[in-house]
């Protein structure tokens, strides 16, 4: 029933915005289409003795085909539209290993992990991803990535609709970025997955901005929109010398967070830094702090463009028996938000990009859990092989031995073990 009546709020929305294009002048409307198809093909490694070693002897092949299609109106200087369109088909071991592990150990820990990777629209405020069809071991999925409003005015710029709102300063690691995070493992950064919020903007004359931001969630259980399942936060930017600062409170489920970030230079390089506590609400049993401190740099050595950056990353929710994150309410709950991914306490993570030539460039990062230690390397190669198409080939290789987090973790009431697994993966993208 809910999804009837989004398709017909969705329907309302396009007429709305075709008779708002009808009245406007034809000389000021624009509108700009484009978007991508994307292959992507990898091949993970998960070591003997691992949970996933007993699907496909623990080599595991997945391929996925991506297809955005962008379209943005200007109805004139202050008033547009955005949409984006994605169609995508997914094929492999990871889509079969639900049903695989759910048939080998029924209502267990083990068919928790491996659960279903769709990640639908079951919490937003519109139900506008589904999937149109699936198997075994495939599926095949449709979503509006972006629909929103946008005004600008003298007073500030406002946003309503499925959008995407980045904040903080992190680079890998990001604390103070509470709606819809990227991972720190994530290769892949084009497109911020799209949430469903209000946005407001208002700036002013010293350079100085105030951000208001509100996402309402619905009630897995029941559908309905509660306070206690959305987000409502506010951040102030202050320019002050060479300096910036963000000043940032927020309410995100039941937790309060208070946060502040910097960033200024140290020479040639940029230094940033966001530390957040969280007053814990609901069931959550502690308050915790959380920080990160960054500084990257660009240079040129023997005629070739560099960059690199050093993170440090602090997680006061982090635990010592990482087995014991899948039954700490506190950690699996933010977890599967996707709102926090290390389940330690301190990472150091750096990253190198060599341009070798306009056309090809090279990339290495490197992420270490500094408790255990282990670690995950990023080696990977980007090619602009013709104007419209780029080839990436790369690789996530993780490094540990049993009970660290890069290396095979104890599942809570068995004897099995889940394996961090090596990747070996390759993209081509063709932009349109």
């Amino acid at each position: 029933m809910r999804a009837f009546f989004v398709q017909i709020l969705v329907c309302v929305i396009f007429v709305f915005i075709f008779l708002l294009a009808a009245v406007c002048s034809a000389d000021n409307v624009k509108t700009t289409l484009g978007g991508r198809v994307k292959a992507s093909f990898s091949r993970t490694d998960y070591k003997n003795g691992s949970i996933q070693s007993e699907l496909e002897n623990g080599q595991w092949f997945d391929s996925d085909i991506n297809l955005r299609i962008k379209n943005r109106t200007f109805f004139n200087d202050n008033l547009s539209f955005d949409f984006h369109y994605v169609l995508e088909s997914s094929k492999g071991d990871s889509i079969k290993a639900t049903e695989f592990f759910s048939e080998q150990y029924p209502g267990s820990f083990i068919s928790q992990i491996f659960k279903d990777n769709f990640d639908g629209d079951d919490t937003r405020l519109m139900d506008l991803s589904s999937k149109i069809k699936q198997g075994n071991d495939y599926f095949v999925s449709h979503r509006l990535d972006r629909l929103n409003l946008s005004l600008d005015s003298d007073f500030g710029r406002m946003i309503i609709g499925r959008q995407a709102v980045t904040w903080g300063n992190g680079l890998l690691f990001n604390p103070m970025d509470i709606f819809n995070p990227f991972s720190p493992y994530d290769t892949e950064r084009d497109y911020k997955k799209g949430d469903d919020m209000a946005y407001f903007e208002t700036f002013f004359k010293r350079g100085d901005d105030l951000q208001f931001i509100y996402a309402p969630r619905r009630d897995l259980q029941d559908g309905n929109i509660k306070f206690s399942k959305s987000s409502i936060g506010i951040k102030y930017h202050l320019l002050f010398d060479n300096m910036e600062f963000d000043f940032m409170a927020a309410r995100h489920y039941e937790d309060n967070l208070a946060g502040i970030g910097y960033v200024g230079t140290v020479g040639n390089a940029v230094l940033r830094s966001d530390l957040i506590y969280t007053f814990a609400g609901g069931d959550t049993k502690n308050d915790f702090l959380s920080f990160i401190v960054n500084i990257d740099y660009s240079w040129t050595w023997f005629e070739k463009n560099f960059y690199g950056l050093i993170e440090y990353y602090y997680s006061g929710l982090g635990i010592d028996d990482y087995g014991q994150a899948y039954a700490d309410s506190d950690l699996s709950s933010r977890i599967s938000r996707g709102e926090i991914y290390g389940l330690g306490k301190k990472y150091l993570s750096s990253s190198i990009r060599i341009e070798l030539n306009p056309l090809l460039n090279f990339n290495f990062t490197a992420i270490a859990n500094l408790n255990d230690p282990s670690y995950l390397f990023q080696p990977g190669i980007s090619w602009n092989a013709a104007q419209n198409l780029e080839i990436t080939i790369g690789s996530n290789l993780a490094g540990g031995k049993k009970d660290d987090e890069y290396g095979q973790v104890q599942i809570p009431f068995s004897t099995k073990r889940t394996d961090s697994g090596s990747i070996l993966f390759l993209w081509a993208t063709i932009f349109f």
